[in-house]
């Protein structure tokens, strides 16, 4: 299956990354059709505001963004993951995270409708803490933009709880 996975966090040997690789291999088993990409390591803009996308196919600022707009929806499964700062996504995951607006065409229509996705949390508190933010986070972020939630991990320090 073809299968991008976001990783927000600057440690490439991190329990994120190890989980977000382990459940991008059950996906594309051999990893052949998976594509990683640590945010960090992208050369990625705040949103401005401009509202370019909402006149015109894509967005004003050229930068990595682009690149990942098409790489989603090129891909048949995205896998987002991140630690979780403060009780949500890291800076670096919200700031790409704000940057797929393009993606959505307003009316309710999406150029990604229906794309599977999974995410993944890593936190140093228990599985159910910041529950309500995640939801938010699906429902106002996740859904709004198109995807089909498939299921949500996060990994804390009572373990490991899927949704």
């Amino acid at each position: 299956m073809r299968t991008l996975v976001l990783i927000g966090s600057r440690r490439k040997n991190g329990a994120t990354a190890a989980k977000a690789q382990q459940l991008a291999r059950t996906l594309d088993p051999d990893g052949q059709q998976t594509t990683i990409h640590f945010v960090d390591d992208l050369k990625v803009a705040s949103c401005c505001g401009c509202n370019y996308c909402r006149k015109t196919p894509g967005c004003s600022q050229k930068d990595d963004a682009e690149m990942v707009i098409q790489e989603i929806q090129d891909s048949e499964a995205v896998i987002i993951a991140s630690p979780v700062y403060f009780g949500t996504l890291s800076g670096q995951m919200k700031t790409l995270c704000d940057r797929l607006y393009p993606l959505y065409r307003g009316g309710g229509q999406s150029l990604i409708s229906g794309k599977a996705l999974y995410l993944v949390y890593t936190q140093h508190s228990g599985c159910d803490t910041y529950s309500e933010v995640r939801k938010a986070n699906e429902d106002y972020l996740f859904r709004f933009l198109g995807f089909n939630l498939i299921q949500t991990v996060v990994v804390g320090k009572d373990g490991e709880k899927t949704y």
